[in-house]
């Protein structure tokens, strides 16, 4: 029974630690812009959750991503046109 406990007390003071570190990482994010409600790519609509959670957010997670994934592949010596 003392490991259940244990395992318990470990989880909700890693989830602690880690909403701190979250918040404290909100705290310190400073943008001029206000967040897009319309991805600036596809015209998409940006939930109030992302535009929230990302400040100064211009695009949707989907297109984010592609354009992650392009930056990636051209770090790592791909070519690309530039576009997402």
């Amino acid at each position: 029974m003392s490991d259940d406990l244990n395992d318990e007390m470990a989880q909700a003071s890693t989830a602690l630690f880690t909403q701190r570190g979250i918040d404290a990482i909100r705290a310190q994010v400073q943008c001029a812009r206000p967040s897009k409600e319309i991805c600036e790519c596809c015209g998409a609509e940006i939930p109030a959750e992302r535009q929230r959670a990302v400040p100064g957010v211009e695009l949707c997670a989907g297109c984010q991503d592609v354009k992650e994934k392009l930056m990636r592949h051209r770090s790592a010596g791909g070519r690309g046109n530039g576009y997402v």
